[in-house]
Formats: C-alpha cells, sequence, structure tokens
C-alpha cells in the first residue's frame, strides 16, 4: 500500500510542472477558432405595417473577429406579398436596400416570400403576417413607480416569460431614439424588448441584469411600439438568445441558429404588424 502511493506521489511530482506549463501558455495566447461554416450572405430586415418605406440590408458574414461584414450590391430583391411583388431597389448606402409597400393593406395570416438572386444563385425566405394585439388591450411589459419628489422610476426588462402571443417592444422617451426601420447599427439589442411564449430558459441564467431603467417627470412622453411575430421567428430569437443573453455556466454547446433564409445564408427575413401609442409617464402608474 506504501509502495503504491509513493509510486502515485511520484507520478504527481513529474507531471505537475507539465500541467503548470500548459496552463500559463493557454493564457499567453488566446485563438479563435474559424467558423465551421462560410456563409454566402446574412439578411437583416423585412416587412412591417407601420411605415411605407421598407427596408432589407445584405451583407457578406465576416469570418474573423476584427473584420466587419462587408456590403452585399447589385442583388435583385423582391417580396412577394401573396397579391403582388414589392420591388427593392439599392439605396445610396452600400447593401441597404429599400421598397415601398402601402401599410393599410395588410395581408393577415398569409405567406409573404423574399427572394434574393445574387451572384448567380437565388436565395429564398418565408413568414407569415399575424396581427398585432393592440397596446390598449395587452399587458405593458414594463413597470412605472411614482416617487416622493414627484418623478417617476421605470423598470424595463429585456425578456418576459409565458404570454399568450410573442412580441418585440421598443419603448421610447428622452434620450432613447424612437424606432426607425431604415438602422441597421446594433441598437436593437440595446432597445428593443421581448414578450416570449415559451418559458424562461433556466432559473440560473442572468435574466435579471437584462433591464434598463428610467426616471422621468409626470408630463415627459413615452412612445411604445409593439411588433407582432410569427411563432418561426419567435423561435429563432429564442434560439439566437440561448447562444447570447442566457448562455451561462451550465449552458449547452454552441450551434448555429438557422434562420428561415434557404441555401448557404443566415438570418430571418420577418413580417411584422405594428401598433404604437404615446402616453405621459403620469398615466402609466
Amino acid at each position: 500500500m506504501q509502495a503504491r502511493l509513493n509510486r502515485s506521489c511520484l507520478l504527481l511530482l513529474f507531471l505537475l510542472p507539465a500541467l503548470m506549463n500548459s496552463c500559463k501558455k493557454s493564457t499567453d495566447k488566446v485563438s479563435f477558432d474559424q467558423p465551421k461554416r462560410q456563409y454566402d450572405l446574412a439578411v437583416e430586415g423585412g416587412i412591417n405595417t407601420l411605415t411605407q418605406t421598407q427596408f432589407i440590408r445584405l451583407s457578406k458574414p465576416s469570418s474573423k473577429a476584427d473584420i466587419k461584414p462587408s456590403a452585399i450590391s447589385k442583388a435583385t430583391v423582391t417580396v412577394n406579398d401573396g397579391i403582388k411583388d414589392i420591388i427593392f431597389k439599392e439605396t445610396s448606402t452600400a447593401g441597404l436596400y429599400s421598397g415601398t409597400n402601402n401599410p393599410n393593406i395588410p395581408n393577415y395570416n398569409k405567406a409573404y416570400t423574399l427572394t434574393i438572386r445574387y451572384d448567380n444563385k437565388t436565395y429564398t425566405a418565408v413568414d407569415t403576417l399575424r396581427q398585432v394585439v393592440n397596446i390598449t388591450d395587452d399587458f405593458l411589459p414594463f413597470t412605472v413607480k411614482k416617487n416622493a419628489g414627484g418623478t417617476y422610476d421605470g423598470t424595463i426588462p429585456k425578456h418576459t416569460f409565458g404570454y399568450l402571443n410573442p412580441n418585440k417592444w421598443w419603448i421610447s422617451y428622452t434620450g432613447i431614439p424612437v424606432w426607425n426601420p431604415s438602422k441597421f447599427d446594433g441598437t436593437e439589442t440595446t432597445y428593443f424588448s421581448y414578450t416570449h411564449f415559451l418559458g424562461s430558459p433556466n432559473s440560473l441564467y442572468p435574466l435579471s441584469n437584462l433591464k434598463r431603467t428610467f426616471s422621468l417627470m409626470s408630463e415627459d412622453v413615452i412612445t411604445i411600439y409593439k411588433f407582432s411575430l410569427s411563432k418561426e421567428y419567435a423561435k429563432y430569437l429564442y434560439g439566437v438568445f440561448l447562444e447570447t443573453d442566457w448562455k451561462g455556466l451550465f449552458s449547452n454547446v454552441p450551434v448555429n441558429v438557422n434562420g428561415n433564409v434557404s441555401g448557404n445564408a443566415q438570418g430571418y427575413f420577418y413580417v411584422t404588424d405594428i401598433d404604437y401609442q404615446k402616453y405621459k409617464v403620469s398615466g402609466l402608474k
């Protein structure tokens, strides 16, 4: 028994320097693995029922952390709403395409089909337009409390769960811009909030930190935009958040989150119905 213990101690003493050296080397230099899949293009944007001008952005995803995605120009982009084609043209901003649609004639519960032709390849995507429940007939996904000093403090969680219908929300006030469909600068990760029809992923994830707060006066105005989501789009967003907002110590192995664009492409083309209302802060208590 003593001899076996001595051998174990000797083996540990022999391996310890190698293990320490290995740990040191791992901290000296951090390397990033190349993505296992290289995509031809990425799609952002879609069709909404609030504005007449619609926007879709096309880009070439980058395979390196220090290189930004590049714009895709000279593509042919059309959307069929089940009745007519909406023709998109590239704007003065490379990779940003715009088209005109009458927001007063939505084709509810019908499929909208995106078709992209680029570099002798065709990509398609389909999403369904679901009618939004009016803001006044639904629960607001934030809280407002009046203070003794007369100000109103609010808390807007980025994610809430267990709703009958999935939705995105954009809540703007002094210091927070109004929603702009032509902006693709990452602000959606800062200002959008989400109500999920699926449950909370896990109590171990840092959900409590994903919120923003405000302090306003009674006459200040809050503008609320509410966006309908198809169940397919809601599931896609839920998958994205499992790989971003909700990663924790016991997260699963990262996977590719598949969108609805065919071929070697990523992203999600969506169609959304929008309701928006303006309120004085004092009317929200």
